[in-house]
C-alpha cells in the first residue's frame, strides 16, 4: 500500500507536465457560499466513489503548453466502466498526429488483469491494476489514476487529491451545480525529472468541480508555472453511479493480433 501511494504521488507530479486548455480558476477571487467546508466536500466525494455499486464515465483531457511564442495543445478522450468487486475497464485514445493516433486499454475481471497499447502491440499481464494504470498516467493526462484511485483505494493506494484545500465560489457545469475546491497536488516550488531534464514547478493550482447532488467529479482544472512556460489542463467527466453496465462495456475488447 505504501508503495502504491508513493507511486501515485510521483505520477501526480509527472502529470503536471501534461497540460491543457482552460482558464485558471486561481484568477477567481470570489468567496464560497455558506455550506460544507472543502474538507467535508472532499470526504463526501471519496465516500461516493468508494461506496458505489457500479460506475461509468466518458470524458476528455484537453492539453496545451503556453509560451511567449503561442499555445500548442491536444485532446484525449477516455472512458471508464466498473462493477464491484473487481470488474473494470479503462480506455483512452491519444489522437496524435495523423497515423500516430493510439489507444490504451486496462482491464480486469476481478482476478486477471490485462493491458494493451497499440503503440506497442500485444496483450500484457501487468500483474495488478496498479501496474496497468500507473504507467498510463502520463500519456492519459492523469485520467487513468484519478477516478480509479477513488473507486478502488485499497488496490491503487489513492492519496489525498488535494493538499491545503479551500472552497471557492460554486459554479455550474453542463447544467449541474458544483462545489469547487481549490488546492495543490503538492507544496511548491518543487523539482521533477522529465526525460533527463530537471524542471522546477514554481507554482500550481488544482481546482476540482464536485457535483452538488452526486458528489462526483465533473471537471478538474490544473495550472502550473514552470521556468519558461505555463501549463494548463482541463479534464471533463460525464459520470454515472449505480447503473446497469452491459457486459460489452466491461469486455477487454483488445483488437486481435494480426496474422503472421
Amino acid at each position: 500500500m505504501d508503495s502504491a501511494r508513493r507511486k501515485l504521488g510521483a505520477v501526480a507530479v509527472a502529470v503536471g507536465c501534461l497540460v491543457a486548455v482552460g482558464r485558471s480558476s486561481a484568477q477567481d477571487p470570489a468567496p464560497a457560499a455558506e455550506g460544507p467546508t472543502a474538507v467535508r466536500i472532499l470526504r463526501a466525494m471519496e465516500k461516493a466513489y468508494a461506496g458505489c455499486r457500479s460506475y461509468r464515465d466518458t470524458g476528455e483531457v484537453r492539453t496545451a503548453i503556453v509560451t511567449e511564442g503561442g499555445r500548442a495543445g491536444s485532446s484525449r478522450p477516455f472512458a471508464t466502466a466498473f462493477v464491484r468487486p473487481g470488474r473494470f475497464r479503462f480506455t483512452f485514445t491519444d489522437p496524435g498526429l495523423g497515423e500516430r493516433s493510439s489507444s490504451y486499454i486496462a482491464w480486469s475481471d476481478g482476478t486477471d488483469v490485462r493491458s494493451w497499447w497499440d503503440a506497442k502491440p500485444g496483450v500484457r499481464d501487468p500483474g495488478s491494476l496498479e501496474g496497468a494504470l500507473v504507467p498510463a498516467a502520463g500519456i492519459s493526462g492523469g485520467s487513468s489514476v484519478r477516478v480509479p484511485g477513488l473507486l478502488m483505494p485499497d488496490a491503487l493506494g489513492q492519496g489525498p487529491l488535494l493538499i491545503a484545500p479551500e472552497r471557492i465560489a460554486d459554479a455550474t457545469d453542463g447544467g449541474a451545480g458544483c462545489f469547487r475546491v481549490r488546492g495543490k497536488g503538492r507544496t511548491t516550488p518543487y523539482t521533477l525529472s522529465m526525460g533527463g531534464r530537471v524542471l522546477t514547478v514554481r507554482d500550481e493550482t488544482v481546482t476540482v468541480w464536485v457535483d452538488r447532488a452526486s458528489f462526483l467529479i465533473r471537471k478538474v482544472e490544473e495550472t502550473r508555472t514552470f521556468e519558461t512556460y505555463t501549463s494548463e489542463s482541463t479534464t471533463t467527466y460525464a459520470p454515472e453511479t449505480d447503473v446497469e453496465i452491459p457486459d460489452g462495456q466491461l469486455a477487454f475488447g483488445a483488437p486481435a493480433a494480426p496474422a503472421r
